[in-house]
C-alpha cells in the first residue's frame, strides 16, 4: 500500500512538472502563424553553453531556409521571441515609431553592471539627449595617431614575430585604445596584461556569464549569487571613481567632452561610460582577431591587401585620407565582420500595436529582435554566404549597405561604428606593413572560427594563434 501511494505521488508530481513545462514552452495562440524553431535543440544549446553564433548557424538558419522564412519564432530567456533574419524586414520594425526596447529582466546581473540610463538602453527623450551627447563626443575622438602609437607598442611586444596568441593582444590593444582615447585613462593592458583593472574586469565578466543564469534570469531570485553581485558593484564603483578623477583632471577624451553637457546626471555619465568601455573594446578586439585570422588563412588575400597598403602608404603611418584609397582593405574588414560579426542580435523591441514585419503581423507586446548574424548569412542577400569573399563588396550588385548591418539598423545603430572601423583600419594596415603571417596547422579554428561564450551574445574568437614573421 505504501509503495503504491509513493508511486502515485511521484506520478502526480511528474504530470504536474510536465504540464508546467508544456505551458512554459507552448507557443501563445496569437503567435502560432509564425514558423517556430524546434524548442528542444534550443534548450539543449542554452544549457550546454553553446555560443549564440553557432546556435544561429546550426539551428536557426537551417530551419529558416527549410521553411523559406525570414521571420521565425525562437524560445529564449523563458519566452518566445520573433527573430527577423532579413535587413528589409528588419528595417520595418527597427525604424517604426511605435517600437521601443523591451525592459530586460531585473534579475540579470548584466544590467546591474551596465545600468539602464545609457544610450544603448534609454528610450524617448532620454535616448535623444544621450545619443546627441555621445555621438558628438565620439566624433571629436577618432585619434588615428593614438591608434598608430598603440599599434607600434603592440609590435614592440611582438618583436620579430613567432607564434603569438593574437586574440590576447587584440584585447590588450583595444582596452588601451578605449582607455586612452575615450576615457582619458591608461589601463596599461599592453604593458601589464594582469594589471588590477584588467584582471577585475575579466573576473566580473566570467562570473556573470554562467549559462543557466543567462538562460533563466529568474534563478537570481531563487539562488542569488551574492558574491557575484558584490563583484559587480565593486567594478561599477571603479567607474564612479574614475569619473570623479576626470572632473579634476580633464583631457582630450570622450568623458571630458561629455562633462560639457551638465544636463546629464551622475548615474547617466557612469552608465554611458561603462557601456562605451565594454562595447568599445570587446567587439573591436573580436573583429581584429577575426580579420587577422582570415588574412592568415587566405595568403592571396593578404598579399593583395599588402600591395594596396604599400602602394598608398609606403612606410608612412596611416592618415585619414589614406583609407579612402584602400577599397580592398575596407572590403576585407567588411567581409570579416559579415562572416563573424561581433554582435549577433539586437536588444529585443516591443510595440503597443500590431506590426507588419515581412509576411507576418506581429501581435502587440511581442518581443522582436533583429538577428544580425542570420541577416549577414542570409543566402538570399549574399549568395554563397558561407564563403569568405571580400570581392563581394567591390562588385556592384552585392554587399551593399542595406544588407551589411554589423552595427545594427537605423538611428539606433552602434554610435561607435566609425571609431571601431578606423581602429581596425589602422591596426591591419600597419600589420601588413610590418609582418607576414599564417595560421598554424594545429589551430583550433579549422572548419570554423570558435567564439567564446558571452553574456552579451557577442562573437569573440578565443585562442587565435598566429605565426608572424618580419619580411626580409
Amino acid at each position: 500500500m505504501g509503495l503504491t501511494y509513493l508511486h502515485d505521488i511521484a506520478l502526480t508530481l511528474s504530470l504536474l512538472l510536465a504540464t508546467a513545462v508544456y505551458r512554459w514552452t507552448s507557443v501563445p495562440p496569437d503567435l502560432r502563424h509564425i514558423p517556430k524553431v524546434p524548442i528542444w535543440p534550443l534548450i539543449w544549446s542554452y544549457l550546454s553553453g553553446e555560443v549564440e553564433e553557432r546556435r544561429i548557424k546550426r539551428i536557426i538558419l537551417p530551419f529558416a531556409r527549410k521553411a523559406d522564412a525570414d521571420v521565425v519564432l525562437v524560445f529564449v530567456l523563458g519566452q518566445w521571441m520573433v527573430h527577423v533574419l532579413d535587413a528589409k524586414a528588419g528595417k520595418q520594425f527597427m525604424e517604426h515609431r511605435a517600437v521601443r526596447k523591451q525592459k530586460q529582466p531585473e534579475e540579470m546581473l548584466l544590467w546591474r553592471l551596465t545600468g539602464r540610463h545609457n544610450v544603448f538602453t534609454a528610450e524617448g527623450e532620454m535616448w535623444k539627449r544621450h545619443a546627441k551627447i555621445v555621438h558628438e563626443a565620439l566624433y571629436r575622438t577618432t585619434p588615428i595617431e593614438q591608434f598608430a602609437s598603440l599599434a607600434r607598442k603592440t609590435f614592440a611586444l611582438m618583436g620579430n614575430g613567432g607564434r603569438i596568441r593574437w586574440s590576447d593582444y587584440t584585447h590588450r590593444f583595444t582596452l588601451d585604445a578605449v582607455g586612452t582615447t575615450v576615457m582619458g585613462y591608461d589601463f596599461e593592458a599592453l604593458d601589464k596584461p594582469e594589471g588590477p583593472f584588467v584582471k577585475q574586469y575579466h573576473e566580473v565578466m566570467a562570473a556573470i556569464s554562467s549559462p543557466p543564469y543567462i538562460f533563466l534570469p529568474s534563478l537570481e531570485r531563487w539562488l542569488p549569487r551574492r558574491r557575484v553581485r558584490q563583484m559587480v558593484d565593486a567594478f561599477v564603483e571603479e567607474f564612479r571613481l574614475l569619473l570623479e578623477r576626470k572632473k579634476q583632471d580633464p583631457g582630450n577624451d570622450m568623458i571630458t567632452y561629455m562633462f560639457e553637457h551638465p544636463d546629464m546626471t551622475e548615474v547617466e555619465f557612469r552608465d554611458n561610460v561603462i557601456v562605451t568601455f565594454m562595447g568599445g573594446h570587446d567587439t573591436t578586439a573580436g573583429a581584429l582577431s577575426t580579420v587577422v585570422f582570415f588574412l592568415g588563412h587566405y595568403s592571396d588575400v593578404q598579399a593583395r591587401a599588402r600591395r594596396e597598403i604599400l602602394d598608398v602608404m609606403g612606410q608612412e603611418e596611416p592618415r585619414m585620407e589614406h583609407f579612402a584609397k584602400m577599397p580592398y582593405l575596407n572590403a576585407i574588414i567588411r567581409e570579416s565582420m559579415r562572416y563573424n560579426n561581433p554582435s549577433n542580435v539586437t536588444i529585443p523591441r516591443v510595440a503597443d500595436m500590431p506590426l507588419q514585419v515581412g509576411e507576418y503581423v506581429i501581435p502587440p507586446q511581442t518581443p522582436i529582435v533583429l538577428n544580425m548574424c542570420a541577416t549577414l548569412h542570409n543566402h538570399t542577400s549574399w549568395g554563397d554566404a558561407d564563403r569568405f569573399d571580400p570581392d563581394r563588396f567591390l562588385r556592384s550588385k552585392t554587399g551593399d549597405d542595406s544588407s551589411w548591418i554589423p552595427f545594427g539598423l537605423g538611428p539606433r545603430q552602434c554610435p561607435a561604428r566609425n571609431f571601431s572601423l578606423y581602429e581596425q583600419r589602422v591596426m591591419v594596415s600597419m600589420l601588413l606593413q610590418r609582418y607576414r603571417w599564417t595560421v598554424p596547422e594545429d589551430t583550433i579554428h579549422r572548419g570554423y572560427i570558435r567564439n567564446a561564450f558571452s553574456p552579451f551574445a557577442l562573437s569573440l574568437p578565443y585562442d587565435v594563434e598566429i605565426v608572424f614573421e618580419s619580411p626580409p
